[in-house]
């Protein structure tokens, strides 16, 4: 078969083949590198979420232990004085009444 090319036309042919495979490669290489980045940004940011989700448990444990202790704080001192906590709740309890009662 008789080729109906002429050599220059072949060798242009030829020169846009290897310039469009680098071009290919180029594109290839720049899309690899940008998922690349985009792992490390979202493995980063799954980090600090992470972190940020330890030091908010962490600080529902301490308020929750906190708030224990100052509730067993109050029931003790309930207990330690039932007569004094007896009169202050009916003191609230006749300045609410008061308080509801009057006219404006």
């Amino acid at each position: 078969m008789e080729n109906t090319y002429s050599p220059a036309v072949e060798d242009q042919a030829r020169k846009t083949a290897r310039e469009a495979q680098k071009l290919g490669k180029e594109v290839k290489r720049d899309f690899d590198d940008a998922v690349s980045r985009g792992k490390e940004a979202a493995e980063g940011f799954g980090f600090d979420a992470q972190g940020v989700a330890d030091r908010a448990r962490d600080y529902m444990d301490s308020a929750r232990q906190k708030v224990g202790k100052a509730a067993e704080r109050v029931t003790t001192y309930a207990d330690d004085n039932t007569a004094l906590v007896a009169v202050a709740a009916f003191g609230v309890g006749l300045l609410l009444g008061y308080l509801v009662t009057r006219e404006s």
